[in-house]
């Protein structure tokens, strides 16, 4: 019988290429990525007025106006100031999509009867596509016609100041919800 004989002190070299060929491609597909990502972020300055009334309103919340959005009964528009609630419901158009025009309408009368309010909390159920939230934010972030303007009181300069922003602030209620 032979006898296998191991040398366990002799050295060998560590071929480092495969290694650094794996790197040497995922660096750019990282750096491309990353790029990818800025986009999907949007990023827009608000008038100085707004941002403050906004932080005003998150100081001391006296009216909070919620958009509780259902693919099978439409979007509720939930006022609630004082302990008192009132509700306006944006049905479902006859195809079953929701109404986006009749959503800017009835939200441009909540704007008008509430100045001061910047923020609108959502709340979508699980099952609401995440294309219609974002038509839903897109109808809720400004005004569409340019000419209607909604008054802002600017602290600074002690004057009223108009802007075509209605709800630009926008918190997902329900996010912890899965």
């Amino acid at each position: 019988m032979k006898k296998l004989h191991i040398d366990h002190n002799s050295e060998f070299e560590l071929d480092l290429a495969p290694l650094l060929a794996v790197m040497v491609k995922l660096v750019p597909v990282l750096l491309v990525s990353s790029a990818f990502v800025q986009v999907m972020i949007v990023e827009t300055e608000l008038p100085q007025v707004v941002t403050q009334a906004i932080e005003k309103q998150r100081q001391d919340p006296k009216k909070t106006i919620s958009l509780e959005v259902s693919p099978v009964g439409g979007i509720k528009i939930v006022i609630e100031a004082a302990g008192k609630s009132s509700e306006n419901l944006v049905p479902l158009k006859k195809d079953g999509g929701f109404d986006f025009p009749a959503l800017h309408n009835a939200l441009l009368e909540v704007k008008k009867a509430n100045p001061e309010i910047f923020q609108i909390d959502l709340i979508p159920e699980n099952s609401v596509p995440y294309k219609d939230i974002v038509k839903i934010m897109d109808e809720t972030r400004k005004a569409r016609d340019l000419t209607v303007k909604f008054p802002v009181f600017d602290e600074k300069k002690g004057q009223t100041v108009e802007t075509n922003y209605m709800f630009p602030e926008i918190v997902f209620v329900n996010i912890t919800e899965g």
